[in-house]
């Protein structure tokens, strides 16, 4: 065991040393502050916050928050009694309906922009059902996959805000709805 040891004294060096340096990253890497990402807007961001230092968030007061999970860009503290302040409801319902089809090509249009409690209206164009199935828990009504007939439409309210991506099961062709509270100006 003695001369094992002695003749392969070099490796076991050099694997003390390689362990020491994983040792000294995995310290270091623990303590220091890492910037968080800042992502797309969420079901709580109304898109004309102010961002007062962009880009800084240590990470140590990361609360998750709307549709991408994004952690907060303040630095005050959270108070978890304050209730959030619910959103403003529009004026009035959307009347124009949101329409879109699929055929063989897939969602058209494959990306639109829609209206808190407005109808989105699916119409299958296939000579097969298809099946919408969404990207992300966004949709109570979407949490497994729905029919719709060869010909056949589907009728939704959209009831929340933020970004909504579905697919079709079979073809693996994809779609999104951007869904505002009110319509953006021009």
């Amino acid at each position: 065991m003695k001369e094992f040891i002695v003749r392969n004294k070099q490796i076991f060096i050099t694997g003390a040393v390689i362990a020491g340096i994983f040792l000294l990253i995995i310290l270091t890497s623990s303590a220091r502050k890492v910037k968080g990402p800042i992502l797309a807007p969420s079901e709580s961001s109304t898109g004309k916050e102010v961002l007062t230092n962009p880009g800084v968030n240590t990470g140590s007061n990361y609360t998750p928050k709307g549709l991408w999970n994004a952690p907060s860009l303040s630095d005050e503290p959270v108070d978890k009694n304050t209730p959030e302040t619910p959103e403003e409801e529009p004026v009035e319902k959307p009347k124009e309906i949101l329409k879109i089809t699929f055929d063989d090509l897939g969602f058209s249009p494959s990306s639109t922009n829609g209206l808190k409690y407005q109808t989105v209206r699916w119409t299958n164009r296939t000579d097969k059902s298809i099946y919408l199935q969404q990207m992300k828990d966004f949709f109570e009504e979407f949490r497994k996959p729905v029919e719709i007939a060869s010909g056949g439409t589907l009728e939704f309210e959209l009831n929340r805000t933020g970004m909504w991506g579905y697919k079709e099961t079979d073809s693996g062709k994809m779609g999104s709805i951007f869904i505002l509270l009110e319509k953006p100006e021009n």
